[in-house]
């Protein structure tokens, strides 16, 4: 079975298929992300990644690329429907983990969604988590979506990949790029990858949702705090209100919306093509990344993404701030 699902899997359009034994993965986890806070019975899980489409990377319209990520997981949702139908038409059960409910509080010492899906990828074999917990596949980086579903047939695992895809902070390009510097630039000398690859997620979510639901929050806050007389009109004319609608309406800027670390990534068969269009020249911004290693500490410095993309991220007080004009 396990030959003609991968098969099957490969040929509806995944890039990349492993096999996870449930109860394995089970105890392993250390939080509340287990497979049996998704469904008990079930003894293998089919993990995927499916490649966001490299042509649109290769420009610069960031609406463009986040709908191209949004339709990536449409097609991850496909395929997790046909897996699944293709398990019960041989007699087994399934079962699809959302690929994109989270807990929306990011509370760092809680989970964030049923199963993590990452971790679940990397112990699959189909690839690692890398320095800033991008899922990093060895044809692509970090440039596609995952999925996974969960079925009651037994099926052999996979091993892990034997060594890391991603290089820590001695390549440190993503947390140079980082808007909101949310990834590791400051680590333990002799330390491993696997030891301090992290990343602070409420800093994250202002560029990767930052038309999303923390930013609407954060952007009402800003007009309550404000010691500015409520001008409706000022308000619902603002940038940000007309981004908001298209929002809520295509879901652009919700999720999805962030992708300077995986401009800059240098891992995956895709990449070299895709840095030599004029598009992508100049995203690790000059001069480049530096490195320090001192005090038992290796350190990086942080610049940020290019000048001309600054303006497109952190917009959590836009609202209050339109009330000030």
């Amino acid at each position: 079975m396990k030959t003609e699902l991968k098969a099957f899997a490969v040929e509806r359009g995944a890039d990349g298929v492993g096999i996870v034994s449930v109860a394995a993965f089970e105890a392993k986890v250390p939080n509340l992300q287990k497979p049996s806070s998704t469904g008990l019975g079930y003894r293998s899980i089919v993990a995927f990644y499916r490649h966001a489409l490299s042509g649109a990377f290769m420009t610069k319209h960031v609406p463009l690329q986040s709908l191209n990520g949004h339709l990536t997981m449409d097609d991850i949702e496909r395929l997790q429907m046909e897996l699944i139908d293709w398990l019960e038409r041989r007699g087994h059960l399934g079962v699809a983990p959302p690929p994109e409910a989270a807990f929306l509080d990011l509370d760092p010492r809680k989970p964030m969604g049923t199963l993590d899906l990452k971790w679940v990828c990397e112990e699959a074999g189909i690839g690692t988590v890398g320095l800033n917990l991008n899922f990093l596949s060895p044809n692509y980086a970090s440039r596609v979506y995952i999925g996974c579903i969960m079925t009651d047939a037994e099926i052999e695992p996979d091993p892990p990949m034997a060594r890391d895809l991603c290089p820590g902070v001695s390549c440190g390009r993503c947390g140079v790029v980082c808007p909101p510097d949310a990834i590791p630039r400051d680590v333990a000398l002799e330390a491993g990858l696997r030891e301090y690859r992290t990343l602070n997620k409420r800093q994250c979510s202002l560029g990767a949702e930052r038309i999303g639901i923390r930013s609407i929050h954060l952007n009402i806050e800003s007009v309550l705090n404000s010691d500015k007389p409520f001008d409706a009109d000022a308000v619902l004319e603002s940038p940000y209100m007309r981004d908001w609608w298209q929002s809520v309406n295509s879901k652009v800027g919700a999720f999805a919306a962030c992708f300077e670390c995986m401009y800059v990534c240098p891992v995956g068969d895709d990449y070299k093509a895709m840095y030599k269009t004029a598009d992508r020249a100049g995203d690790l911004p000059k001069p480049g990344v530096k490195h320090q290693k001192e005090d038992g500490h290796h350190r990086i410095n942080w610049i940020g993404p290019p000048v001309a993309r600054v303006k497109i991220f952190n917009r959590d007080s836009e609202l209050g701030k339109a009330l000030e004009k």
